[in-house]
C-alpha cells in the first residue's frame, strides 16, 4: 500500500490540469521539475499555503537529449477535483505560488462565477457518458478567456502524451480548450448530488457516478445548437419590387397587385457581435469568407435554425431539402400563413425582420375623451360628466386614422393590409387591440389622464410593465383641462374681488385664493387649501361662501367651533350661523346662506342624518383629522353630498403621502387612483428611494387642486417681523446618561432578537423611553418631583423663562406629551411665574379661557400640548416659543410655532427647540434638514422612516456620542 505524504503548494510547485472523460475524473497533476542536469527530484519545498493529504505516483517520461534518449522519473501528486477547489479559489493573484498555480486558481474562480450565473447546459461526452459543461459564453466570457489563455505558461497546459499511468511523452494542449475543458469538469463535479436525483426522479446529469447516455446525443445537440452557436438563423422579408425603379415599392389599392411575390431571405447572425448579418446566399458562395465572420459551424448553425423553423412553420419543410437553402417567395396565402405563425418562431430564437421604412409592425393608440355640454351649459365637470364619451384612437406616424380605414383593418381578410403608402401588419394581438372597448373613467381618472397626458391601466396584470396610452381630451372638456392646467397652480395670477357680503378687505394673496377656490368650486370640482397658518384661510373660505350664497357646512375639530362661529359673525354678518353640536342638536333643513357648523366627531355619529341634506360647499378644517383614508371619520365624510368640496390644513402631510392622498381623494374623488396603487407608484417612491420623477409625477397631478403658500413666499405676508429659529443644546446630568446608556442596551438587544411588527414596536418604544430620559428623569420614572438640578433641558428652560420675564415678554413651551407638560406647570408654579396649561382634556370654554388670558397679558408661560395646542390657536402675544421635545417632523412644528407667527404678529418671533448634546435628538436634528427639503418637494413630511432602520443604523442614532459605534 502506498504512503501518504503530505505537501504543500510552494512556490516550485507548478500544475497542470488533465482531462478525462467523463469530466469528473478530470484532475491537477501537481509537481516539482528537477534541476537543471538531474534525473530525480529532491525533496519538496517548505510549506507556504497549506498542507494537503495526497497519494504519489511516479511517472516516468521519456525525453530527448544530445547523449539519446533519457528517461526522467517525476514524483507527482494527483490533486482532486473536490481539493482543488479548496486550496486554488482562494489564491490571490499575489500569492508566493508558481506562475501554473496562480493562472489555474483564477480559472477556477471564473468557472466558480460561471456557473453561478447559471451558465450550465447537459452533454455526452466523446465516451457517451452524461455530463454537464459551462455554456452558453456570452462575448465578454469570451475574452475573459483568451486573456486567460494569454496569462498562462506552458506547463500548465503540457499534458502526457498517452495515458497518465503509462505516458509516452508530453504534449501542449491548446491554453483555450484546456481552460473550457476545466470549467466543463468543475461543472460536472459540481452540479452533481443525490438530492437532484430524487427530486428529477431519475439518475441521470445527477449522481456522481457516470451513467453512458449515447442516445441522449441527438437531443444536447439541438440544447447546444440552441444555445451556444456561434450564429443564429434570423429572417428577412423583403416586399415586391414595383416596375418604377429597383427599391421595394407597392401599389395602394393591393399589395400583390404587381403580381410579384414577397421574399424572405435567410440570414445569419453573429452572437459575439449582433450587428454581424450574413445572407444564408454567401455561406454557399462565399463559404470561406462566411467561416471567417461566423466560425466553422455556420452550415450547421443555419441548418439548425431552418429545422427549429420547420418544427412550428410547414413552410421551412421543402428548405431541409434543399442543397443551398437561402430564401423562400411568398404567395399571398403562404404570406398570412407566415404571419400566423411569427410568434410560434419568435418562441423558437428566430426573429423576423421587416423593412422599417414600408412596414408598421404595429399601430400606436390613445384614449380620447370627447364631451359637450347643453347649449350655454359651460365647461363644468359637474355638468360634463354624464356626457363624456371615452374611446381609443389609432395613429399611423402620428396621425390619426380615419372610421374608413379602421374598418378596413378590422375587416381585412390578409395578413398585410396598404393604408397611406404603408404596410401594415396584421396579427392576433392587433385585431384584439381593434376590437377592445375603450375604458370606463370615471371623474378622477379623466382629469388625471388628461392632466398627465397619459392613461395607465390599474388592471394590468404586469404592474412592473403597466400599459400605458396617451390621452387627447376635445370639446367642453379640453377647455377646462386647460383651465386647470396652468403652468403654476401653485401661485394663481387671477384675483376675485371681495364679493358682495363680505365685510372684509382681502389680500392679494387672498383674493387669488379666493379666485381659485371659485373656478374649482364652478367646475364642480373641489381641492385641499394648505396656506400655512396664519394666512387667512378662514376669511378666504367665508369670502367663498359669501360668493355662491348656497348653504355652506363647516367641519373642524371641537376646539375651532367657537372660532368658527366668531369669525363668521364678524365677516358675513348676513349668514345664518347654525351650530350642529351637542346634545340638544338639531337641523332639518338648510337654507340658501346658511353656514352649518359641526364637528368631526359628530359626522362620524350623524353621517347617516347630514348625507340627506344637499350643501354647496363642504368643508373640512384642520382636514389632517380624515388623514387614514380606512378611518371612520373619512368614510363618513365621503358620504357627505354637495356641489364642491374644500380641505383646508396648513399640514396636508404629516407623516406620509397617503395623508396627501386622504384630502385629494375627498375633494376630487379618483384624481390620484386607488389607494394601493397610489402606495405602489408614486409614495414608495417618493418616501423611499426619493425618486424626483415620482415626485414631479404627483406634483403634475395635484397641483391644479392643492394651493399652498408660505409666510416666506415673496409678497405673501411682507409685514410680518422676523423670526428667528435657533438649537439650544444642552449636556445630561449624570442621572439621564446612567438611565440612557442602560435604556438603550436593554432595548436594542431586545430589537436585534426581533422582526416585523414586534420589531418596529421595540424601536418606537425605545425612541419613546429616550425622548422622556432627555425631557427629565421623573417623566420617564413616573415621578412627581424633585425636579431641580436633574434635567439639562430643565435648567435651560428656567433661564429662558428668566429672560423673558426680564424682558417682559410671553411666551409658549411645547410638549408632545401632557404628563411633561403637568410637571413643567407644577414646576413654574412653585417659581411664582404665572402659567396656564392648555391639554386635550379642557372644554372648549376652558381652552378658550386660556387662550384669552394669555392675550390679554394674565399669564406669562402659556403650556400646550402639541396636538392640542398646535392648530386653530391665535397667541400673537407671544414672542419667545419654546419646543421642549421634539415632534420630529418638520409640519408639525411648524404648524406649533405658526400659533404666534402669523397674520396680527408685530414683534419679533424666537423659535427655541431644546435639544440634548450627542442624543438621539442631536442626530435627528441634523437628518431633519434633509427630510424638511423633501417635505417641501412633495408639500410635506413624516418621521415613520425611523422605524425602519435597520439595527446598525438604529444604533449609530440612538447610542451616545462619545459611545456611537462607526
Amino acid at each position: 500500500m502506498e504512503s501518504i505524504d503530505t505537501i504543500t503548494i510552494g512556490p516550485r510547485l507548478e500544475a497542470t490540469f488533465v482531462p478525462a472523460d467523463p469530466p469528473r475524473a478530470s484532475f491537477f497533476a501537481l509537481w516539482q521539475p528537477p534541476a537543471p542536469g538531474a534525473l530525480d527530484l529532491g525533496p519538496i519545498d517548505a510549506g507556504l499555503v497549506g498542507a494537503l493529504p495526497l497519494k504519489p505516483v511516479t511517472v516516468d517520461l521519456v525525453v530527448s537529449s544530445p547523449a539519446g534518449p533519457v528517461v526522467r522519473s517525476l514524483t507527482v501528486w494527483r490533486l482532486p477535483l473536490r481539493d482543488a477547489l479548496e486550496v486554488l479559489a482562494p489564491l490571490s493573484a499575489g500569492a508566493d505560488c508558481a506562475p501554473s498555480v496562480v493562472a489555474w486558481a483564477a480559472v477556477v474562480r471564473a468557472g466558480l462565477g460561471l456557473m453561478a450565473r447559471g451558465r450550465l447546459l447537459p452533454w455526452v461526452s466523446p465516451a457517451g457518458w452524461d455530463t454537464w459543461r459551462v455554456d452558453p459564453l456570452d462575448p465578454g466570457d469570451h475574452r475573459l478567456v483568451a486573456q486567460l489563455a494569454d496569462a498562462m505558461p506552458a506547463v500548465a497546459h503540457a499534458v502526457p502524451s498517452g495515458s497518465f499511468d503509462d505516458p509516452s511523452g508530453v504534449r501542449i494542449v491548446d491554453p483555450v480548450h484546456a481552460i473550457r475543458a476545466c470549467y466543463d469538469a468543475l461543472a460536472d463535479r459540481m452540479v452533481r448530488s443525490a438530492g437532484a436525483a430524487r427530486l428529477a426522479s431519475s439518475p441521470l446529469f445527477a449522481q456522481l457516478d457516470p451513467i453512458r447516455v449515447p442516445y441522449l446525443r441527438p437531443w444536447v445537440t439541438d440544447i447546444s445548437a440552441r444555445h451556444c452557436s456561434a450564429a443564429e438563423l434570423t429572417l428577412a422579408v423583403d416586399p415586391p419590387v414595383t416596375d418604377d425603379d429597383d427599391e421595394p415599392g407597392m401599389r395602394l389599392d393591393d399589395p400583390f397587385s404587381s403580381g410579384e411575390p414577397w421574399r424572405l431571405r435567410y440570414q445569419l447572425r453573429s452572437r459575439q457581435d449582433p450587428s454581424l448579418v450574413v445572407d444564408a446566399a454567401h455561406l454557399w458562395r462565399m463559404p470561406a469568407e462566411v467561416v471567417r465572420l461566423l466560425g466553422d459551424q455556420a452550415e450547421v448553425d443555419l441548418l439548425g435554425g431552418l429545422r427549429r423553423a420547420a418544427d412550428v412553420c410547414d413552410l421551412f419543410v421543402d428548405a431541409l431539402g434543399e442543397a443551398h437553402p437561402h430564401e423562400r417567395l411568398l404567395e399571398p396565402d403562404e404570406l398570412d400563413r407566415f404571419v400566423a405563425a411569427l410568434d410560434a418562431l419568435a418562441a423558437v430564437g428566430i426573429e423576423t425582420r421587416w423593412p422599417a421604412a414600408l412596414v408598421a409592425a404595429d399601430l400606436s393608440r390613445r384614449l380620447v375623451a370627447r364631451s359637450s355640454s347643453p347649449k350655454g351649459g359651460g365647461a363644468t365637470l359637474g355638468g360634463l360628466v354624464d356626457l363624456v364619451t371615452v374611446d381609443w384612437e389609432f395613429l399611423l406616424d402620428g396621425v390619426a386614422l380615419s372610421s374608413s380605414e379602421l374598418e378596413l383593418l378590422a375587416t381585412a381578410k390578409r395578413a398585410i393590409v396598404p393604408i397611406r403608402g404603408r404596410w401594415i401588419r396584421i396579427d392576433a394581438e392587433l385585431r384584439r387591440r381593434l376590437g377592445e372597448r375603450a375604458p370606463d373613467l370615471g371623474l378622477g381618472d379623466i382629469l388625471a389622464a388628461a392632466l398627465l397626458g397619459e392613461w395607465t391601466d390599474p388592471d394590468d396584470p404586469n404592474p412592473d410593465a403597466p400599459t400605458v396610452a396617451a390621452v387627447r381630451v376635445e370639446g367642453e372638456l379640453a377647455e377646462l383641462v386647460s383651465n386647470l392646467h396652468h403652468p403654476d397652480r401653485r401661485a394663481p395670477v387671477r384675483e376675485e374681488p371681495e364679493p358682495e357680503g363680505l365685510c372684509a378687505t382681502l389680500r392679494p394673496y387672498q383674493r387669488q385664493g379666493l379666485a381659485w377656490m371659485s373656478d374649482l368650486a364652478s367646475a364642480g370640482l373641489g381641492g385641499v387649501l394648505a396656506d400655512d397658518m396664519g394666512l387667512g384661510k378662514t376669511v378666504q373660505v367665508l369670502a367663498l361662501h359669501a360668493k355662491r350664497g348656497g348653504p355652506t357646512l363647516v367641519v373642524c375639530p371641537t376646539s375651532l367651533i367657537a372660532n368658527w362661529e366668531r369669525e363668521a359673525a364678524r365677516f358675513v354678518p348676513g349668514a345664518r350661523v347654525r351650530r350642529y353640536h351637542g346634545a340638544q342638536r338639531s337641523i332639518d333643513t338648510v337654507e340658501p346662506g346658511d353656514i352649518v357648523i359641526t364637528t368631526y366627531g359628530v359626522v362620524r355619529s350623524d353621517h347617516a342624518h347630514l348625507a340627506g341634506l344637499d350643501f354647496d360647499l363642504v368643508i373640512a378644517d384642520e382636514a389632517q383629522q380624515m388623514k387614514n383614508p380606512r378611518s371612520r371619520t373619512a368614510r363618513s365624510l365621503a358620504r357627505l353630498r354637495s356641489n364642491a368640496r374644500f380641505a383646508v390644513t396648513g399640514t396636508p402631510i404629516e407623516n406620509r403621502l397617503s395623508e396627501l392622498w386622504s384630502l385629494l381623494d375627498w375633494s376630487v374623488p379618483g384624481l390620484l387612483g386607488s389607494l394601493e396603487r397610489f402606495r405602489r407608484d408614486i409614495a414608495l417612491a417618493i418616501e423611499r428611494d426619493l425618486d424626483r420623477d415620482a415626485a414631479r409625477r404627483l406634483g403634475r397631478l395635484t397641483a391644479p387642486f392643492l394651493l399652498r403658500r408660505r409666510k416666506t413666499d415673496p409678497g405673501i405676508a411682507p409685514e410680518l417681523p422676523p423670526k428667528t429659529e435657533r438649537n439650544v443644546v444642552v449636556p445630561l446630568t449624570a442621572e439621564q446618561v446612567s438611565l440612557y446608556r442602560a435604556t438603550t442596551d436593554e432595548v436594542l438587544a431586545d430589537v436585534a432578537r426581533n422582526a416585523g411588527l414586534v420589531r418596529h414596536g421595540l424601536v418606537l418604544k425605545l425612541l419613546t423611553a429616550l425622548k422622556q430620559i432627555t425631557n427629565h428623569p421623573a417623566h420617564y420614572l413616573g415621578q412627581t418631583g424633585p425636579l431641580d438640578d436633574r434635567s439639562g433641558k430643565l435648567t435651560a428652560l428656567d433661564e429662558l423663562v428668566d429672560a423673558a420675564i426680564d424682558g417682559g415678554e410671553s411666551m409658549l413651551v411645547f410638549s408632545q406629551y401632557v404628563a411633561m407638560a403637568e410637571l413643567l406647570a407644577a414646576h413654574l408654579d412653585r417659581r411664582g411665574v404665572d402659567v396656564g396649561l392648555l391639554h386635550g382634556g379642557l372644554s372648549t370654554t376652558a381652552r378658550q379661557s386660556l387662550v384669552d388670558r394669555f392675550q390679554a397679558g394674565e399669564l406669562t408661560v402659556l403650556l400646550l400640548s402639541l396636538r392640542a395646542g398646535g392648530t386653530g390657536l391665535n397667541l400673537t402675544r407671544a414672542t419667545q416659543v419654546v419646543h421642549y421635545d421634539r415632534w420630529w417632523n418638520p409640519a408639525v412644528e411648524d404648524q406649533a410655532t405658526d400659533r404666534a407667527y402669523r397674520i396680527g404678529q408685530d414683534r419679533p418671533v424666537t423659535v427655541h427647540r431644546l435639544i440634548t448634546e450627542g442624543t438621539v435628538e442631536d442626530r435627528v436634528a441634523d437628518l431633519l434638514d434633509s427630510k424638511r427639503a423633501l417635505a417641501d418637494r412633495v408639500i410635506g413630511g413624516g418621521e415613520s422612516w425611523l422605524g425602519q432602520l435597520d439595527d446598525a443604523e438604529l444604533a449609530r442614532l440612538v447610542v451616545l456620542a462619545q459611545e456611537a459605534p462607526q
